[in-house]
Formats: structure tokens, sequence, C-alpha cells
């Protein structure tokens, strides 16, 4: 039996729905996103009350993303409202409104629920052991401290994105980044863990992070695949706030991938980032598109446990991909063993690395995705789901190598890489020999492989008969497969 889990965030400056499915395999995956502009701490009067049109502005979206999800067939609702909400004086008034207009009964997190729920999001979906993640947010911003991934400390800074515009807004942008950037920094600085995290990597979740490699991404002028996972240089960020604070709002709003939402408060939420890297001593951050909805999200997921975290973020996400995408695993272990096994006979003669062997693992357990697409070009949609999907644990450059790696393209290590999976199949799939069975053996300038009854009479009738070429370009190596009637 399938469920519908549709999980609102209601944010200081916007709020989302994101619905999810889970199977009966106990396999999931996101169905359905959508995003509205609340600015509740915009809509906040001097005296610390969200005003009647801010409330008004809250129910019409909570109003649509229930429709939303009914027409979804939504079973099980998860609402939670975050730093506005949490420090608004009528809070009660406006919880009581949202649940009597839009039937729907919010839940506001403290500050440091919020952190841990950004936490369980990250150490779900981002292979890291210790690091420091942060979440500019509209009203708050919270850093959680991780050690061998388990959060250590939480900390909720009331000063985010939205409400810093508001309190710089007399000053022009240019003076107003700067004044900003300092306050934040006194801010971090008053953490009294702060400097636990000295050196470790930084992890960037919601809108901020995300907008800024968007903006790496403009600079650049490339296009993203995916922002899950994307690295961005400390240069890059104090470049893109350089330039984002000198550029007047009518011109940000211009930016590609920039919602006009977004551009009027990028240059406060910049700043806090600057001054977190200038705190820290920080060089690069990765930024996570996954944080307090799929923190939610794997806190239901995960119920059953003492812990909702997953053991290998890695290894989790390959098993549910297998299933949503129905790849055969039985199929799909065999040909990785056997790619595994040529990978280590041939090392005398590949140069490869442990890296590289990594890419292989990972790409051959997923590598027939595409044919639950269509099975006529199915290496080009395996690509595209390898990129384009919720497969986590591979860093981004490293999914940008595998869809190489699918596609037969990239450098000369990956192409190495492309002809062992075709071989490993081959001997595999269409000579029907075991993996352990699989003889490997390097002999002057041949490679000999294979040991099968008939085996070149096989392979000269298969599709792949030409990956004896294929395999001496490459390697530089004669293969050879071994037939036992030459060895009786």
């Amino acid at each position: 039996m399938t469920e519908r889990v549709g999980i609102i965030d209601l944010g200081s400056n916007s709020a989302r729905l994101c619905i999810y499915e889970i199977y009966a395999n106990n396999s999931y995956r996101p169905v359905f996103e959508m995003k509205q502009n609340v600015r509740l701490a915009h809509n906040m009067a001097d005296d610390g009350r969200i005003t009647p049109e801010g409330i008004a502005r809250a129910i019409s979206c909570a109003k649509l993303f229930f429709h939303a999800g009914t027409l979804h067939g939504v079973s099980r609702w998860i609402p939670v409202a975050t730093a506005a909400v949490r420090q608004a004086r009528n809070r009660d008034q406006v919880l009581d409104a949202l649940e009597r207009e839009a039937n729907i009964r919010f839940r506001v997190l403290s500050g440091e629920e919020e952190g841990h729920y950004g936490f369980l999001g990250v150490v779900n979906t981002v292979a890291i052991k210790d690091a420091l993640l942060f979440d500019i947010g509209g009203a708050s911003s919270e850093l959680t401290l991780v050690h061998n991934r388990r959060l250590t400390h939480v900390v909720s800074v009331p000063f985010g994105a939205l409400n810093l515009t508001e309190m710089f807004r007399e000053y022009p942008d240019k003076d107003a980044g700067d004044l900003i950037r300092d306050f934040m920094s006194a801010q971090f600085e008053a953490v009294d863990w702060i400097h636990e995290a000295d050196g470790l990597p930084l992890v960037g979740l919601g809108g901020t992070a995300r907008a800024l490699a968007k903006l790496d991404l403009w600079r650049r002028q490339e296009r993203a695949i995916r922002v899950h996972g994307y690295p961005v240089h400390r240069e890059a960020v104090v470049e893109s706030f350089q330039q984002m604070k000198c550029l007047p709002a009518t011109k940000r709003r211009k930016i590609k991938g920039l919602s006009g939402n977004r551009s009027e408060i990028i240059v406060a939420g910049l700043a806090a980032v600057v001054a977190l890297l200038d705190t820290m001593g920080g060089q690069d951050i990765t930024v996570s598109r996954s944080g307090l909805r799929d923190g939610v999200f794997y806190e239901h997921l995960l119920k059953g446990t003492n812990f909702p975290v997953v053991g290998s973020v890695l290894e989790h996400s390959l098993t549910n991909f297998q299933k949503v995408y129905h790849v055969d695993r039985q199929v799909a272990n065999v040909v990785t063993n056997a790619a595994l096994r040529l990978f280590d006979g041939l090392s005398s003669i590949h140069g490869l690395d442990e890296h590289a062997r990594q890419l292989l693992y990972i790409t051959a357990q997923i590598e027939s995705c595409g044919c639950y697409i269509n099975t006529e070009k199915w290496t080009v949609h395996s690509a595209y789901l390898a990129v384009g999907s919720n497969l986590y644990g591979p860093t981004y450059p490293e999914l940008l190598e595998i869809a190489d790696l699918l596609n037969g393209k990239g450098d000369e290590r990956l192409r190495k890489l492309s002809v062992l999976i075709r071989l490993a199949k081959t001997l595999t799939l269409q000579l029907g020999i075991v993996p352990d069975m699989i003889a490997c053996e390097v002999n002057g300038n041949d490679v000999l492989v294979g040991r099968a009854y008939d085996i070149r009479e096989i392979v000269k009738a298969s599709s792949e008969a030409d990956l004896a070429d294929t395999f001496q370009d490459m390697f530089g190596y004669r293969l050879v497969y071994e037939d036992f009637t030459d060895i009786r």
C-alpha cells in the first residue's frame, strides 16, 4: 500500500509544499513541489505582530497547498512553521486562524528543532561525517555542528535575510551589505562553540544557499544539472556578494534563476554567508537542496528506528534508486561484481585509483536504470536519471563523471571504466559466466579473459563484437577470449 505524505514548511520568506510517495517496498520519491512567497517576516508590525495582511496571505497559501495535496491524494499531513510565526507576539492568533480557515494545524518549531530537521535532511542525503551546517533563512539563521554524523550543537540566531534587509533598509545596498556582514560576524562570534567547527566542511541549506549556487552558475554562464551537492568556492561567494550589493534591485531581478522575491533580500543573505566564512576561515561550501522539509520526511520514513539517520547515504540511496526505477538488483550485483573483478585483475595495466573503482561500483549498480524510460537509447536515459533524480552519496563532480561514463564519454579514465562495464556485461549476461569464475590474466601483450565453451564464436555473433578493438585502443593490450576447447 502506498502512502502520500504532504509536508508544509511555512517559512518567514516563503512557504513550500513537498509531497512524497512511499511505496509498499519501502522505496520513496518526491512527486510534487509548490512554493508561495508569503513574506511573513516582512508583514510584521513594529509591535512584533504579524499583520492582518500577513495572516490573510498565510491562510490563502495554506488553502492552496491543502487543495493541491488533496488533488494529489495526500493521506498524511505534516505542517510546520518556523521563525516568523515563532517570533510573532500574536502567534496563537495566527495558528488559530490557519486552523479555522484552512483546516490545517501547524506545529511551530523552535530554533533548535529547525536546526535538527535541517540536520536530518542533510545527513541523510549528503555523505558527510563532520561538518558545520548553516541555513540563512528569512527571519533566523541556524548553525548546526555535526561530528561523526551526529548533531552535537545547534543554535538559532534570530536574524535572517528578510529581517536583516528590513533592519538596514535606510542604507544603500552597498553600505547595507557591509554593515550586515559586520553585524552577523558579531552574532556568529558570540556562539560559544563556533570555533569547534574550525577547519570543518561547510554545508549550506535553505533559500540563500540555493541562490548562492545559482549565482555562481550565472557568473560562470553555466547550466546546473542540479543544485544539490553543488560546490561553491570562497572566492565565488565573495565575488557574488560584491557584485550583488553594487547592482540595483531592478537588475538583480533579471538574473536567471534568481526569483524577484529573492533578489530583494539576496544582499543580506550573502552578507551573512560571507560573515560566516570570515568567522570560520572557511574556503568552500557544499550546497544542499535537502533541508528542513526533507528532515521532517526522513523522521517520518524512519520512525521505527531509534535514530532517523541512514547508515550509509550511498547504499541507502542506491537501494531506493534501484527500487524506484525498477533496476533488477540481482542483475546489477552480477554485473557490478564482474566489473570490480576485472578492475582488480587488470590493475597492473589500467593505472586507475580507488576513486575510479568507486565510480565503477556506483555506475554498474545503476547503469540499466534508463530502461525504465525506454530500452531504446537507454544509456542516455540512464545518464539523465543519474544526475537529474534523487541519487545521493556521490559528489556533484562525481555525478557528472558517472553521466559521462554511462554515455561512454569523458576522459580516458572514464572511457576505460566504460569498457570494463561493457566487458563485464558481455561475460556475465551474454556468456553466462558467474563473476567468481571470471578469469583475467595479463600474458605479454594479451589480456586473457573468459573461459567458456565456444566463447569466441558467441562473442563474434554478439552486439559486442567490436569490444576487443575498443579494449585494445583504450588499454593497449589485445583482448583474447579463452575457449575451453583450447585447453581441454
